[in-house]
C-alpha cells in the first residue's frame, strides 16, 4: 500500500502538485457522490436525488428507491449541510454526515439505495477502479484495506462539507452594505424579519434554527397520508409526534415542492400552510413580497460551481 501511495504522490507532482489527504477525501467524496455503484443495482447515486441544479434536491414529492420502493419524505436540499447539527427531517440521533450517509445507502425505512446486507459489495466494486485505488490511498493511505464502507462515508462527509452557499443577492447586500435590488424584495425582507416573524424559525444566516417544530403550528395534519409521525418515529416519545426539522430557505426558490411531505408546490403555498394568525395575518401581496425576498437567497454560483457538479473522467488532478 505504501508503494502504491508513493507512486500516486509522484504522479500528483507531475500534474501540478501532490494532493494532500484532506483534498483527496474531498475529491474521493465528490466522485462517490455521483457513483451509482453505491446502489444495489447500479441505478442510483446520491446525486440522483440531490441534483446540483436544484440546489441538491430533485423536484419530486419523494423519490423512489433503486428497487422501486416508495420514497417516504421530500428530498432536502444540501445548502451548507455541514453547518447543521440535525441532518434529517426527523431524527436527532444522527451524528454527523458520515453516519447520515448510511441511511440512504443501507437504510430500510425507506429502502433507497438498497445495500442493506450487501455492504461488502461496495468495496469489491470500488477496488476494481484505478481512480478509486489512487484516491483511497491518498486519503486513507496508512490503513490496510482502505477501500471500505467506513471510509466511503467519511469521504462523502468531506465532500458535503464543501457545499457552502454564501453568495446570494442577500449575502452580497450584507457584504457591500447595500439594499436588495428591488423594492418588493426590500419590503419582503422587512416583513420576514419583522411583523411576519419568519426569522424566528428560519434564522439567518442559515435561515433555519436547526430545530424541530410541531406541525400544529402550521396547517398540516399530524398524521398525513403516509402516516409520518416525524420525530416520534426516532425517539418513541409521544410528545415528539408530528415534529419536523426547520428546512433552510437558502436556495429555497429552487427546491420545490416544500415541506417534509412535498405538499406545497410553490413558495406561496408553503407560506399559506403556516398558521399565519400566530404571527401576523399576511395578505396575498405581503406573501408575494416575502417570496421576492426568499428569491434573493438563491446562489447561482452554488448551483453552477463545477467543483460540486458531476466529476470528469480524468483522475489526474
Amino acid at each position: 500500500m505504501r508503494t502504491t501511495l508513493w507512486i500516486w504522490i509522484c504522479i500528483g507532482v507531475l500534474y501540478g502538485g501532490a494532493m494532500d489527504s484532506s483534498e483527496a477525501k474531498i475529491e474521493l467524496g465528490h466522485r462517490l457522490f455521483y457513483d451509482a455503484d453505491l446502489s444495489i443495482n447500479g441505478t442510483m447515486s446520491c446525486a440522483t436525488c440531490h441534483e446540483q441544479k436544484n440546489a441538491f434536491t430533485d423536484g419530486n414529492i419523494a423519490h423512489p428507491g433503486a428497487l422501486g420502493h416508495e420514497g417516504k419524505r421530500n428530498v432536502p436540499g444540501l445548502s451548507n449541510i455541514g453547518l447543521f447539527k440535525n441532518l434529517t427531517w426527523a431524527n436527532p440521533y444522527v451524528s454527523g454526515l458520515a453516519q447520515q450517509a448510511l441511511m440512504p445507502i443501507s437504510g430500510t425505512n425507506p429502502i433507497e439505495m438498497g445495500m442493506s446486507g450487501y455492504e461488502d459489495e461496495i468495496a469489491k466494486r470500488l477496488r476494481q477502479n484505478e481512480c478509486y485505488q489512487k484516491l483511497f490511498a491518498l486519503a486513507f493511505g496508512e490503513e490496510e484495506e482502505s477501500i471500505n464502507l467506513n471510509n466511503v462515508t467519511q469521504a462523502l462527509e468531506s465532500f458535503q462539507k464543501t457545499l457552502i452557499s454564501n453568495d446570494s443577492l442577500y449575502d452580497q447586500k450584507i457584504k457591500n452594505h447595500q439594499p436588495l435590488p428591488t423594492k418588493e424584495a426590500q419590503e419582503g425582507e422587512k416583513l420576514f424579519f419583522g411583523a411576519a416573524k419568519c426569522n424566528l424559525c428560519h434564522t439567518a444566516p442559515l435561515f433555519s434554527d436547526d430545530d424541530f417544530h410541531h406541525v400544529q403550528l402550521h396547517k398540516l395534519p399530524i398524521d398525513n397520508k403516509t402516516e409520518d409521525n416525524g420525530l416520534f418515529e426516532a425517539t418513541g416519545k409521544v410528545k415528539d409526534r408530528g415534529f419536523f426539522r426547520t428546512p433552510s430557505l437558502r436556495n429555497a426558490a429552487l427546491t420545490a415542492p416544500y415541506w417534509h411531505d412535498g405538499s406545497a408546490k410553490t413558495l406561496i403555498e408553503a407560506i399559506q400552510q403556516h398558521n399565519l394568525t400566530i404571527n401576523h395575518k399576511l395578505s396575498e401581496k405581503e406573501m408575494q413580497k416575502i417570496v421576492a425576498f426568499i428569491q434573493t437567497l438563491n446562489d447561482n454560483s452554488f448551483v453552477t460551481n463545477p467543483k460540486f457538479g458531476k466529476p470528469s473522467n480524468d483522475c489526474t488532478h
